[in-house]
């Protein structure tokens, strides 16, 4: 009884953060997107959108349960808590040991009354129409990588900031993007004239999976969680090839987070 009943919360959960979305992108696909676009590829490799939702579902089926808070317990089951973390918040066990902000962190990922978090976080469908809105407002102008970097892309150039646009409104816009093992490249700029000398490599903060992700902690005016507010910084994904993260700003988290109270 118990498992139908978290089922219909996350049911119901995954309705409201849906509903609160507004996620309509006003453009065709091809006027929004470059044209090998994937969502899940998107996600793959800006994990932190994905655990961003996770967390934001959480407080839903949290606030419709009425359950009372069991952080103390849901703390101390160590095995949960790990494998939480380096699994939907992107964290390795080495940074979330040492690091006791990362602890707070934990604690957003708490379905209380539960000890199944991660069978729950497993069926939990994600909003990809938030996922394009996201790359559309923000992503495209904070630089994000928006896939895998392949083998037969070529006179790839590390992402840096001589690349954006002295108007934040345009930002990196003008180039698109794909990450490989963390570090993101411009896939698009003059080997010479944009390469800049020094490429951003930004720590993760926290929140979500494989790579390392963005801060999740903020406050913002977007619908959902997965959308991101200001493009500060980009977080780019774990996928293969030399490394560095690009992390968005808790600006851009704070939007998302936000947007699940909505």
């Amino acid at each position: 009884m118990k498992n139908v009943k978290i089922s219909l919360l996350a049911a119901g959960a995954t309705l409201v953060l849906l509903a609160c979305s507004s996620l309509e992108v006003d453009n065709p696909i091809e006027e929004n997107f470059p044209k090998d676009w994937s969502a899940a590829e998107y996600i793959k490799v800006n994990p932190d959108l994905r655990s961003l939702q996770l967390k934001d579902q959480v407080l839903i089926m949290n606030t419709l349960s009425g359950a009372a808070n069991d952080d103390a317990a849901f703390l101390a089951d160590t095995p949960t808590v790990e494998l939480l973390a380096t699994t939907y918040m992107g964290f390795t066990k080495t940074d979330f040991w040492t690091d006791k902000n990362k602890m707070k962190v934990v604690r957003a990922y708490n379905i209380y009354g539960v000890d199944n978090e991660a069978a729950i976080f497993d069926t939990l469908t994600l909003d990809t129409a938030a996922i394009e809105r996201q790359y559309v407002v923000y992503g495209v102008i904070g630089g994000r990588p928006y896939r895998t970097c392949a083998t037969t892309d070529a006179n790839l150039v590390k992402k840096g900031e001589c690349q954006q646009d002295e108007n934040s409104a345009i930002g990196y816009s003008k180039h698109v993007y794909c990450a490989t093992e963390g570090v993101t490249y411009c896939m698009d700029c003059d080997p010479v004239e944009d390469d800049c000398p020094e490429a951003i490599v930004d720590e993760p903060e926290s929140s979500s999976s494989a790579a390392k992700p963005e801060s999740s902690d903020a406050a913002g005016d977007e619908s959902s969680s997965s959308e991101g507010g200001e493009p500060a910084a980009d977080s780019s994904s774990s996928e293969g090839g030399e490394p560095a993260t690009d992390s968005s700003s808790s600006e851009e988290a704070s939007a998302e987070s936000s947007s699940s109270a909505e």
